[in-house]
């Protein structure tokens, strides 16, 4: 019996990837973590999302459970659709606390592991339109994330997922630490407390604001830091995927972008220096000498794993719809270097569709 599933597993891959052996559209997308009666009225935004980039797999960023993945696929209303998600836990009282990551494909999924922080061993199975709750045939797995745990657990780190498709193409889906600072939060706060008494604001909270401080600088360092590690961690299970002879790419939400002076090359950051808590470009001059962001560093130098991986998404402009930040893509895509030419160079969508992401996308062109 297990031999017979066996064959019928490989001729149905056989046959997917005969049927998948023209290109393949990818989009990646950070939705916007909803409630999930509001993820349910922006039904209209997902159809027309896909309707107007006609993509094959969809990449999920910030569902906050797994009803929201079933949602989204029944309002794009494709024919045949696989869809899995990390956790698939329930929904939350603070919506931020159940940021997941799921993939939703036209291509059959084979195979999923889910790279966790924290395993907590629980069982959640590919779905699919036929079955709903469920597809036991579809292998799925929990294994921790190690590597992230060197210096103790976040409550920001997030797992991945591993997803095998039918055609040779694996996913991770990734969403790492923003660059949201606890400083500038506080000193915000008191100033709005203060001036619901009618008080004046105290000038070092002022000045915290305008000018940063020695706190918010290490905060900075820190949410830095946090995206490193979990990429690192990423990317030797992403390295494995690439030596079992799958075409490999790591997508989502990356909160850090290519600016001048955060960006770096290698472990040695530089000294950093205060500096406003305004929403804005980064100003180089706070960091003489390498920078401190080193999340792309890691995968392209590389400063952890085996293989050395590109940035196909590295000239891309905003990806966020907030113009107060740098005109700079914080959603990436990444490839090995050896398979990054198969991919078509990524383009933003002119739309966000509901959220406060542009969707990015690429064509992976399998070969003959």
């Amino acid at each position: 019996m297990n031999c017979l599933r066996s064959l019928l597993l490989a001729s149905g891959a056989l046959l997917a990837t005969n049927t998948w052996a023209a290109d393949v559209k990818i989009v990646s997308w950070n939705i916007a973590a909803s409630p999930y009666e509001k993820l349910l009225v922006r039904a209209s935004d997902y159809k027309k999302m896909a309707d107007t980039l006609s993509p094959d797999v969809i990449v999920l960023i910030e569902l906050t459970g797994r009803p929201d993945i079933k949602a989204i696929a029944e309002a794009i209303g494709w024919p045949t659709y696989y869809a899995t998600t990390s956790d698939g836990q329930v929904q939350g009282d603070e919506i931020h606390a159940s940021l997941e990551v799921g993939v939703l494909s036209k291509i059959p999924i084979t195979s999923v592991i889910e790279f966790d922080p924290k395993p907590e061993g629980r069982t959640v199975q590919v779905f699919t339109n036929s079955k709903p709750d469920g597809d036991s045939s579809i292998p799925v797995s929990e294994m921790p994330l190690k590597g992230i745990d060197m210096m103790g657990l976040a409550a920001t780190d997030r797992g991945t997922l591993r997803v095998d498709l039918a055609n040779g193409l694996t996913l991770f889906p990734v969403h790492l630490k923003s660059n949201s600072n606890d400083a500038c939060f506080a000193a915000g706060d008191a100033i709005k407390g203060l001036k619901k008494l009618d008080l004046p604001p105290a000038p070092a909270l002022q000045s915290i604001l305008d000018n940063g401080s020695d706190v918010k600088a290490k905060a900075d360092k820190d949410n830095a830091f946090k995206r490193e590690r979990v990429i690192a961690a990423t990317k030797v299970v992403a390295d494995h995927a690439v030596a079992d002879g799958r075409t490999v790419l790591i997508a989502g939400d990356w909160n850090t972008s290519f600016e001048p002076g955060k960006f770096g090359q290698s472990f040695d950051d530089c000294q950093l220096a205060a500096f406003t808590c305004a929403k804005a470009p980064f100003p180089a001059s706070t960091c003489t000498g390498d920078g401190f962001d080193d999340t792309f560093a890691v995968m392209t130098v590389p400063l952890a794993g085996s293989q050395k991986w590109t940035m196909l998404t590295k000239d891309l402009g905003r990806t966020f719809k907030d113009t107060e930040f740098a005109d700079k893509a914080i959603d990436h895509i990444s490839a090995p270097a050896a398979q990054a030419a198969s991919f078509a160079a990524p383009k933003v969508a002119s739309d966000t569709f509901g959220s406060d992401h542009f969707p990015i996308f690429t064509a992976w062109t399998a070969g003959p």
